[in-house]
């Protein structure tokens, strides 16, 4: 690692003097959790943001493409900025149903578009949305209770009027595989427990899973209550355990 990083930091002063587009490949391999990332079942790109100033800014990329039936051998890397479009192609490698992009370091003007096969990537919005409604509202990337109620957007807090939709969100927290989901077994609210059971789903051992990072989540919207202090109380069940959640709100 101390190695990769003194080698990005000689890039560094190159590009600086330069000002031009710079692309290298990078033989080491970094978490997955450190990337965010665009694209869908069929195609990822993952991208970690190393720095940005006044001149430059510095990604490291890597992604798949699914590709059970025939392999797709280059990936295409567009880097757009002022008037200008650059072009370069890369090799992907083949590894069982899919076919790889390998790690890339890529250094390019701050005001640069950077586009790795379909996907653009850092867009100005980086975190991923999903729509309730016409209302978009967060993934919930940490495992726990999220309460929030819509007043032209998603707004999370722990005290709502008695003129508020509330909703309640409970995520599993991110995982590195498709496969999971979260199902209702049932919920009432009673007296001053609001009492939520779901059951989770994963993946079975073996079973061929989506090779992306997900969230598995279940939204619930309980209405309107009345005034009073109320304790919000989750079980999640899985095949081998029962994780239990609790979160206090107040309505008034």
């Amino acid at each position: 690692m101390k190695k990769l990083f003194s080698l990005f930091l000689t890039i560094f002063s190159i590009i600086i003097l330069s000002n031009s587009v710079f692309i290298y490949p990078v033989d080491k391999e970094l978490p997955d959790n450190l990337f965010q990332y665009e694209g869908t079942k069929s195609n990822m790109v993952y991208y970690l943001k190393l720095f940005e100033n006044d001149q430059e800014k510095g990604y490291i990329i890597k992604g798949w493409y699914f590709t059970p039936k025939s392999a797709i051998e280059t990936t295409k890397i567009l880097i757009r900025f002022n008037n200008e479009e650059h072009n370069y192609t890369i090799k992907t490698l083949r590894k069982g149903n899919y076919s790889i992009i390998p790690s890339y370091l890529i250094i390019c003007p701050k005001n640069a578009t950077v586009i790795i096969g379909n996907y653009e990537i850092d867009k100005k919005q980086i975190t991923k949305n999903v729509e309730i409604g016409e209302i978009m509202t967060p993934q919930f990337r940490e495992m726990g209770i999220y309460v929030f109620t819509i007043e032209n957007k998603i707004v999370l807090k722990d005290t709502f009027s008695t003129n508020d939709d509330i909703f309640i969100v409970v995520s599993m927290g991110l995982k590195k595989t498709g496969g999971y989901s979260l199902e209702l077994e049932n919920y009432e609210i009673k007296e001053n427990q609001i009492l939520i059971n779901l059951v989770l789903n994963e993946p079975k051992k073996g079973e061929m899973v989506t090779q992306a990072f997900t969230i598995p989540t279940y939204k619930l919207n309980i209405g309107k209550l009345e005034k009073g202090n109320y304790v919000i109380k989750v079980n999640v069940m899985s095949v081998n355990n029962v994780l239990k959640f609790s979160k206090e709100i107040e309505v008034k």
